[in-house]
């Protein structure tokens, strides 16, 4: 019979409405199936298409099918497009081979197409019809039509199939057509919005550079630098020179140092980078090998912030590092760039220190060197020079020594030493014969300030190298800075050759005895000492005694063999039994002052040697 004109437009409306509404291929091709169905009067129907290695036809859409024969045509099970055999072969895979219209009028008369009768029966039809998709054009598919009954389709029935099965190849070239479009929108759509942020990015670089360049106009110095591109890359951020002191850091609160755990590791890396990524931003491996960290069993490990560092390379000279700690998503390609401008202007800003530093230490050494010289300058004109340095030398100061054997470079520690005595007054620091020399005001007293940056820079040297630092005494008057300084370098230049050398001393504890450190030599206060103990060192030495420590205590607790008793923890007759043995070796007096003093004096001379 034929069909009404109105079905027929009525059922390619309701495919081309499918196909414009975006629905997905398996509804679409189902409208297909089941149009193909009320058109033509098929109880089954269904639309097969090729994969994507033309090996097989897969189910894409049905309509009427039960879910046992659609199991049946799945996957492995379903039509091969090019069986080994007519055991294996289905009038669909047929259409598709052959491009053209294939109909079986009875399943059961059927001898070409082995699998045909075992699918008839799971689905219970008798006759079918297969026609491939966009016949005229390119292949993508296959539609086949199954009637209950045997049938024998006419040329008007095969005609129906054929422009149903065009109809259907040309929705899905249109979906196809459709999916591209969108995905070439999305695409510049895309494209569109990383143009939007790269000029966003660029621009906001832009501002960063005339922010940068505001900052350095300002002479804000290396704390407003680090703290500026703290606040631009919301990080921590640390500067350091090339031995891993700290020369400034942002933020205030929340600040994270570079990770104890891989802070070695990093710098290491770093230095190899050496020169060649001057100024370049480099994120830091975390050493883990794209392994989690090492953490207890049952706990997830810790993850590590991110770093980023760069090398600030002065005249092919690492002169320090710029950590970048755990920037929010890592810095992007404009914010990376940002860090780089800030790292150069924060090396500018180390070699103008580095030079103002050099100028410094020139002009201090030479105002220590006319203070110190018997023949220097006129006392006028040091105090005038001190003066355009900041220092008032009319005012009381301490003045001290510091050595480092063997021979160091001297920035490093002359800022340590200056950072750890500054107060209200800077510290003087310059270099005097083999010494560096340190004046700093009385009112603010450097001792622990100095004892502290021995320390430090004992521990930053390690083994390889001795730090010495004597603190002389008061100098009230201009003209005592050349005593103060004798005084000091004395007890340095003792411990400095000492059994074990280096260490701290503060001669303003020895009392009389500092007198010994400003006339005598080394070898001369040692021969004295030696002439003067000798038989309690090797009384002690040989035989484990205490002679020494008794003598010692005794002379320093006013001679009391009661509170020397008490603070050797012992008796007072063997307090009384040690001191006599002292006489007997001596062959001296204990009780004549003169020998007192001169004891006093050798066993101050035997502690600093």
């Amino acid at each position: 019979m034929p069909v009404p004109l109105r079905s027929w437009m009525a059922a390619v409306g309701d495919i081309v409405r499918a196909a414009n509404a975006a629905e997905s291929p398996d509804v679409l091709l189902g409208r297909v199936a089941a149009g193909a169905c009320s058109l033509i009067g098929f109880e089954y129907c269904a639309v097969l298409l090729a994969d994507s290695r033309g090996e097989r036809l897969q189910l894409a859409g049905s309509s009427g099918l039960t879910a046992d024969y659609v199991a049946m045509v799945a996957d492995d099970g379903s039509p091969l497009i090019h069986p080994p055999g007519p055991d294996l072969d289905t009038p669909a895979a047929r259409a598709f081979r052959e491009n053209r219209t294939v109909v079986v009028p009875d399943v059961l008369a059927d001898r070409r197409h082995g699998r045909l009768r075992v699918l008839a029966e799971a689905q219970g039809y008798r006759s079918l019809v297969a026609a491939p998709l966009g016949a005229a054009t390119a292949r993508s598919g296959v539609l086949v039509g199954h009637s209950a009954a045997p049938r024998t389709f006419g040329v008007a029935d095969r005609e129906l199939v054929e422009l149903l099965a065009d109809q259907a190849a040309v929705a899905l070239e249109s979906a196809r057509l459709r999916v591209a479009q969108e995905r070439t929108i999305g695409e510049l759509s895309r494209a569109n919005d990383e143009l939007r942020r790269g000029r966003a990015l660029q621009e906001w670089a832009e501002q960063q550079d005339h922010a940068l360049m505001g900052l350095a106009m300002a002479d804000v110095g290396l704390p407003g630098l680090v703290s500026a591109l703290a606040t631009t890359c919301r990080a921590s951020v640390t500067v350091e020179d090339a031995g891993g002191d700290v020369l400034a850091r942002a933020p205030e609160e929340g600040y994270r140092p570079p990770p104890v755990a891989s802070r070695h590791r990093a710098a290491r890396w770093a230095a190899r980078a050496g020169s060649a990524h001057r100024c370049s931003a480099m994120r830091v491996p975390d050493g883990r090998g794209g392994r989690p960290g090492a953490a207890a069993v049952g706990h997830p490990p810790r993850p590590e912030p991110e770093v980023w560092v760069v090398p600030l390379v002065l005249d092919d000279d690492l002169a320090g590092r710029l950590w970048v700690v755990d920037p929010r998503g890592g810095p992007t390609s404009a914010e990376r760039q940002v860090i780089e401008r800030f790292a150069l202007v924060v090396g500018l800003e180390l070699r103008h220190q580095r030079r103002l530093a050099e100028v410094e230490a020139r002009a201090s050494g030479d105002l220590i060197g006319g203070l110190l010289r018997s023949e220097g300058l006129e006392q006028r004109t040091v105090v005038a020079r001190a003066a355009a340095l900041g220092h008032d030398l009319l005012r009381p100061h301490v003045l001290a020594v510091l050595a480092v054997d063997p021979p160091q470079p001297v920035d490093r520690w002359r800022r340590s030493v200056r950072a750890a005595t500054e107060r209200e007054v800077p510290a003087l620091i310059g270099p005097y014969e083999d010494l560096e020399v340190l004046l700093a005001p009385a009112e603010h007293d450097p001792a622990a300030g100095l004892r502290r940056a021995h320390e430090n820079l004992q521990r930053a040297l390690g083994s390889g190298a001795t730090v010495t630092v004597a603190v002389g005494p008061t100098v009230t008057r201009v003209a005592d800075y050349a005593v103060a300084f004798r005084i000091a370098a004395g007890a340095a230049r003792l411990r400095r050759t000492a059994r074990v050398p280096g260490g701290f001393v503060d001669v303003r504890s020895l009392g009389l005895s500092a007198l010994l450190l400003e006339t005598g030599t080394s070898e001369v206060l040692r021969s004295f000492a030696r002439r003067q103990l000798a038989p309690l060192i090797e009384h002690d030495r040989g035989r484990g005694g205490d002679l020494l420590a008794t003598l010692r205590t005794w002379l320093s607790t006013g001679c009391s063999t009661a509170t020397t008793a008490s603070v050797l923890v012992v008796h007072p007759n063997t307090v009384a039994y040690r001191l006599a043995k002292v006489e007997r070796l001596l062959d001296r007096d204990l009780r004549g002052p003169d020998v007192r003093l001169e004891l006093q004096l050798a066993l101050t001379v035997h502690d600093l040697s």
